[in-house]
Formats: structure tokens, C-alpha cells, sequence
């Protein structure tokens, strides 16, 4: 076979095999509908609320906030670490309410590898997030910058 005709061969071949996979093929426009609504929303006084999947992809688990005891001292009110989160504007931990969840600046104190000391911020009995607050934090910043990501521009 010529250069040119092995070209050719190539080029349908390749042609073919991807129009029979579908990569040929738009979907974008196919069945185009409204945006889909966001995970995730916020409402000031209230915190974020997410939706049953965005939970469920963050690993979103709460408890009620207890006590603890740390050496040299009684119990105090305390949350497991996984529940705090440490920015460069403080402490906070994520309040419970229903389907909302409100960060909540919190003053700490003693610690260990399991648990930090709550001085101020929470009650016990309060429903905390305690796992997924990362995921969460991030849902919240992009929710208040109207969907848009930190790294879009803002």
C-alpha cells in the first residue's frame, strides 16, 4: 500500500471505532435542560444546608456535644477533634439545626489525640457535625460566593 492509502485506511478506521463508542456524538445538547440545583445553600443566621446527596458524598455525621476529661482535670464540656474547624480566623465548630448547619465560633482549651475542651461557643447537648466538617466548609465558601468556586476568579 501507498503512504497516502494507509493514511486513509487509518484515518476511517479510527473514524469509525469512534463514532460506533459514542464519542462522536454531543450530549450536551441532547435532552439540555435547566442547571440543575445547587448542593449546596446559604442563608445568613442559618448556616448551609445541603442537599440529601451532597450529604451523603461529604460523609456528614453529627452527635450531641458531651463531656470529657483530660488528665489533671474534671469533665468539661468537649468534642471529639474531627469536629473542629481550625482557619486563620479562629476555631468553629458546625451547629446542627435540622437540615442547616451553622459555624459557630468556639474558644478551646486542653486537648488530646481523640477530644478538645470546649471553654466557650457550644453547650452540651448541642448537635454538632463531626464528621465531613472540611467538606462542609468548603460546600459553605462556595455557596456564599453564589456557586462559584474560590478558584473561578474569586
Amino acid at each position: 500500500m501507498t503512504p497516502m492509502k494507509t493514511l486513509l485506511v487509518l484515518t476511517l478506521v479510527t473514524s469509525c471505532s469512534l463514532l460506533l463508542c459514542g464519542c462522536g456524538e454531543s450530549h450536551a445538547a441532547a435532552g439540555a435542560t435547566a442547571e440543575p440545583p445547587p448542593a449546596a445553600t446559604y442563608k445568613a443566621g442559618h448556616g448551609v444546608q445541603l442537599t440529601a446527596p451532597a450529604r451523603q458524598f461529604a460523609g456528614l455525621k453529627t452527635a450531641e456535644v458531651g463531656s470529657h476529661s483530660f488528665a489533671g482535670s474534671g469533665e468539661v464540656t468537649a468534642v471529639p477533634i474531627s469536629a473542629l474547624l481550625r482557619t486563620v480566623r479562629g476555631d468553629f465548630v458546625y451547629v446542627a439545626n435540622g437540615d442547616w448547619f451553622l459555624r459557630t465560633p468556639v474558644v478551646t482549651g486542653a486537648a488530646n489525640a481523640t477530644h478538645i475542651e470546649i471553654k466557650e461557643g457550644l453547650y452540651e447537648g448541642d448537635a454538632i457535625v463531626t464528621q465531613g466538617v472540611r467538606a462542609l466548609s468548603l460546600s459553605e465558601i462556595q455557596a456564599l460566593n453564589g456557586g462559584v468556586g474560590c478558584a473561578d476568579g474569586h
